[in-house]
């Protein structure tokens, strides 16, 4: 099966959900009006009870059913809960019967996009984000047609695709930051994977991902790809990690963005300041930063 919304939550439970996440529980799912009621109150509540997101075409695996929910894997987010993929639930109604493959994939480039059902016609799914990976099949110039879970088709702007390699070499610390920027301001989610909203390690998978690289879904995951790097050597576009002195756990995954004096910029997702940022770290922060690690090209 295959998520058939622009994005479905992955639920710890069917009973986790709250009266006021019903948008994102439709299908279709409007994530951009779920998000937009929620502040950081409302956010902090989602912590156990939100894991992470599949976007449109993701390919997820289901082990049971429940009265109109499946408990699922998804294969493409990694993570030490499930060696298939992670897991959790999701509304039965947003999977479909996989889209046609072609041998071509286009990823979402911009931080959203909308499926139309022509060229420049009626909408069929909204609030498409960025890093959405989809079959092409045709279209002209100025628009791509792209098949769709449930045996549909339809059509998206070329200017808000590229080609997506089956075989990719990794992006380029430019390319990272460059790309991670356009999500400047971006209100922290938790579990968040979508330009409607992104948690730390949503933002590093996703812009990975982008790039034709899956790394692993959650930033205690992340902290084993690629190469360890030491933290007097840290350059722009490395991973950086931060864990809690008490505990060693690892809570929190950005993006360096440089060093001046000895001290390090970042580009990150970040729940304490509630905002996507791209600055001088905190001196908390770097009384956390414990590691980093290296995976460019």
């Amino acid at each position: 099966m295959q998520v058939a919304v622009a994005a479905a939550g992955l639920w710890t439970a069917p009973d986790a959900v709250r009266e006021l996440d019903a948008p994102a529980l439709a299908a279709p799912a409007d994530v951009a009006a779920w998000v937009a009621a929620q502040g950081p109150d409302e956010r902090r509540e989602l912590w156990g009870r939100l894991d992470t997101q599949a976007l449109l075409g993701d390919t997820v695996l289901v082990d049971d059913v429940k009265e109109g929910w499946a408990q699922v894997v998804v294969p493409s987010q990694s993570c030490r809960k499930d060696p298939r993929g992670y897991p959790g639930w999701l509304p039965l109604s947003q999977l479909a019967t996989p889209a046609e493959e072609t041998g071509e994939q286009a990823v979402v480039v911009v931080p959203t996009t909308c499926v139309r059902a022509e060229p420049g016609g009626e909408p069929l799914i909204d609030g498409v984000s960025f890093a959405t990976i989809l079959p092409v099949q045709g279209g002209d110039e100025d628009w791509a047609r792209v098949n769709l879970p449930g045996g549909g088709a339809g059509y998206l702007p070329r200017a808000h695709l590229c080609a997506y390699p089956s075989e990719s070499d990794l992006p380029s610390a430019e390319q990272l930051l460059s790309t991670g920027r356009q999500f400047l301001g971006l209100m922290y989610l938790a579990g968040g994977v979508t330009a409607h909203g992104l948690d730390c390690s949503g933002l590093t998978y996703g812009l990975y991902r982008r790039f034709g690289q899956l790394i692993p879904r959650d930033a205690t995951d992340q902290y084993a790809v690629g190469e360890p790097v030491e933290l007097a050597d840290l350059a722009a576009g490395d991973l950086m990690f931060f864990r809690k002195p008490d505990t060693g756990f690892v809570y929190h995954v950005g993006i360096c963005a440089g060093v001046v004096d000895g001290w390090p910029s970042m580009l990150h997702c970040s729940q304490t300041d509630w905002d996507t940022l791209d600055g001088p770290i905190s001196e908390v922060r770097h009384g956390h930063l414990f590691a980093a690690r290296r995976l460019l090209g």
